[in-house]
């Protein structure tokens, strides 16, 4: 059933998941979504260069995103 008791472990495990994906996501393609939009000018104030991804900070939150969600799996496994 989702919910009652184990509902901490689910949100622990979409947490964890996301944070390993966003991560790895913007590891593989920095610049995201600014290459959907060529022809549209940028908003006022946006810098000229898309900020690129600190990769030992990204390598970080994916070891982190990750033990989580073996952490979690191991919960739900284990009852």
């Amino acid at each position: 059933m989702l919910g009652g008791p184990e509902i901490i472990t689910f949100l622990l495990l979409a947490l964890g998941g996301a944070l390993a994906v966003g991560n790895i996501a913007a590891l593989i393609n920095p610049d995201g979504p600014r290459q959907r939009r060529q022809g549209i000018p940028p908003p006022p104030g946006a810098p000229d260069e898309p900020a690129k991804p600190k990769v030992g900070r990204s390598v970080v939150m994916i070891v982190v995103g990750t033990v989580i969600v073996i952490w979690a799996i191991a919960s739900l496994i284990g009852g």
